[in-house]
């Protein structure tokens, strides 16, 4: 496995450890099948990583994960540029501008059904090897790692309503897909946008108040965005 992956996994599991102070006395190990062991005296917790990203292609592969690594590639080239004395303002503007458009272009075809049927298929994949990953400890836990593209959202509520969200709504066609492996100890959702990681469901904590249908993107522009550059005259 690749150091960047690796390190991507220990960010989702951190955001999900710096707020549990009973697991603070537990020792984290990497390993694989599950990809990190908890340690505490004699008992092992194992924690299984894996990805169901939001915005998928038509062979259901993560665009997130796409959208990322294109964003890192432009500032890496324009700072470059401008450690270097080259840079461009306006080919700069050019690609931030196509770089969005893509994210938005990408949002407003957000499908809810691929998006569970994904996250059951990879769910699924993970826990036909849960008697495996057992043989390495005593219980075993799930960190699902979801990439979203904005914290827009429109969540639809079983009773008719919808409301608007700034975080992952956890929907029960997820919360079903969670239940339905009695053998996994416990299940994490986190969110990742922008490389920020957020902890939005808990199966050990508190029953999930809401009940959501289902949910979709909402973006603050209804059609491409156009980045404009005024240009300055005289001395700097």
């Amino acid at each position: 496995m690749s150091d960047s992956k690796k390190l991507l996994e220990r960010y989702a599991l951190d955001a999900f450890l710096q707020n549990n102070r009973a697991l603070r006395t537990y020792t984290v190990y990497e390993d694989e099948r599950p990809d990190f062991l908890l340690v505490h005296n004699e008992h092992r917790i194992g924690i299984e990583h894996f990805r169901a990203d939001t915005i998928l292609n038509v062979h259901d592969d993560s665009e997130n994960m796409k959208f990322e690594g294109e964003r890192n590639a432009v500032f890496k080239r324009h700072n470059t540029a401008l450690l270097n004395n080259e840079f461009d303002a306006i080919l700069a503007f050019n690609d931030i501008e196509s770089s969005v458009n893509k994210i938005l272009a990408a949002v407003s075809k957000f499908d809810y059904g691929a998006f569970v049927r994904n996250l059951k298929n990879v769910f699924d994949t993970h826990a036909d090897k849960v008697s495996d990953y057992k043989k390495k400890c005593n219980e075993v836990w799930f960190l699902i790692d979801v990439g979203i593209e904005t914290e827009h959202f429109l969540g639809f509520l079983d009773n008719g309503g919808q409301t608007g969200m700034n975080t992952l709504p956890i929907t029960k066609d997820m919360m079903n897909v969670f239940n339905e492996h009695r053998a996994i100890n416990r299940v994490i959702v986190c969110s990742r946008c922008l490389g920020q990681y957020k902890v939005v469901y808990d199966s050990c904590r508190e029953k999930y108040k809401y009940r959501f249908r289902s949910f979709t993107y909402v973006t603050p522009f209804t059609r491409q965005i156009k980045l404009n550059i005024e240009e300055r005259r005289g001395e700097d």
